[in-house]
């Protein structure tokens, strides 16, 4: 299992601190949003994919001036790149900041900016060339629309469907329907005849930055990536599956609840068109 190591770099509103004022209506209501990036060469791959989702969710929460908050999250991206060398992880959480009565949110929000920098995880190569064991969660996402797509700060469904895990690597989510959405950290791809499926992602779920890059990118690809219903009976139907994020990239998916899969061969293609356009180091 990959592991962090110790932050590097953690700073709030700019300043070096690891300090967190207790009235911050993050801490209080998970009242923020937040963005967790792989570095790589200096750079960040998907940046503009994670300031878009970024934005997307200040101005659905309404945290400000999306400008403001646009220009922020530029400057200390620019600024912890300057100090990270090789493989990083580089995270930023907005918070509303402090203020208003209650759950009722200041008329003017002052935003918290929090930014993280932590040495990349060390994967095993297992979880890319043979594949991941991945289990169904018995927890169920949350339905709320008006918050399907960002990654607002209440992670609370992926906390609990996590503490089911045991041994396997992901957990599979569905939703209250029992449709499958995603992976308590990743997004899913179900490999099938002509085409590649990923679940859509309207009632509930994080509509992923690598997921987005590999619908937008698909006749580059040469695949052929749509959204769509995710049920038992495109599982039974798939010659393999796969789990993505922007962090680690493509883990095929060995086994499903104990039970053995197929790896696609799509999957190596899918990484090396990642190496190629991303700068990413995967196995293929």
């Amino acid at each position: 299992m990959g592991t962090h190591r110790q932050a590097h770099i953690t700073s709030v509103n700019g300043t070096e601190t690891s300090a967190l004022e207790i009235g911050d209506r993050g801490l209080s209501y998970g009242d923020g949003i937040f963005e967790t990036m792989r570095v790589t060469k200096g750079k960040v791959p998907l940046l503009g994919y994670h300031l878009a989702r970024f934005l997307d969710g200040a101005e659905r929460l309404k945290l400000g001036s999306v400008r403001s908050l646009k220009k922020r999250f530029q400057d200390q991206v620019k600024l912890a790149l300057n100090q990270l060398q090789g493989e990083a992880i580089l995270k930023i959480i907005m918070t509303r900041g402090h203020g208003g009565r209650g759950y009722v949110p200041p008329a003017k929000p002052d935003p918290s900016l929090i930014l993280q920098a932590y040495d990349y995880p060390e994967w095993p190569r297992s979880y890319f060339v043979k594949g991941i064991d991945l289990v169904r969660c018995a927890h169920r996402l949350s339905s709320q629309p008006s918050l399907a797509g960002i990654k607002h700060l209440n992670r609370l469904d992926q906390v609990l469907a996590s503490a089911e895990l045991g041994k396997a690597t992901e957990g599979l989510m569905c939703d209250q329907h029992g449709r499958y959405i995603e992976g308590t950290k990743s997004n899913l791809l179900v490999f099938l005849p002509g085409r590649v499926l990923t679940p859509h992602i309207s009632d509930c779920g994080v509509k992923g930055t690598l997921r987005a890059f590999l619908l937008d990118q698909q006749s580059k690809l040469g695949l052929s990536v749509e959204e769509g219903e995710v049920d038992d009976e495109v599982i039974e139907n798939a010659s393999g599956l796969a789990m993505i994020n922007s962090v680690f990239g493509v883990w095929p998916v060995k086994s499903l609840g104990g039970k053995k899969l197929a790896q696609d061969g799509n999957v190596r293609a899918i990484n090396a068109f990642l190496n190629a356009q991303l700068g990413f180091n995967l196995p293929v």
